[in-house]
């Protein structure tokens, strides 16, 4: 498997931890742009937790979910342009797997029905 399982989710980040990153990247996004926190600070997981690996042995992604190396600090904006394209890759790597839709049933295409005509006086 290559992502974590579907209803796994990491730990919260404590706030000393929120800090710690916040002081590594010396209040700066990775792209140089100061960190605004009137407009919001997001915590993203670089790369994505669905596209690391999982280890079975240890309940966890390889990297770990919670090492802060590879959790960096963006402005709400920034993540909301970084997340779609994680999602894109996430979406091709499950349609890769096969993990998508296997626990659906088929659905039985519906037949056309008829229009009723409404004949009447005219």
């Amino acid at each position: 498997m290559l992502g974590p399982p579907e209803n796994w989710r990491p730990r919260a980040l404590s706030v000393r931890e929120k800090l710690e990153i916040v002081v590594r990247q010396g209040g700066k996004e990775p792209s140089g742009a100061r960190l605004n926190p009137l407009e919001g600070v997001q915590f993203d997981h670089d790369p994505a937790l669905q596209r690391r690996r999982w280890d079975v042995e240890a309940q966890d992604t390889i990297p770990p979910s919670c090492a802060l190396e590879f959790i960096v600090a963006l402005n709400k904006p920034t993540h909301g342009v970084k997340t779609p394209v994680d999602q894109r890759e996430i979406a091709k790597t499950k349609r890769l797997e096969g993990r998508t839709g296997k626990d659906k049933p088929k659905r039985k295409m519906p037949s056309r029905p008829f229009p009723k005509l409404q004949r009447g006086f005219r």
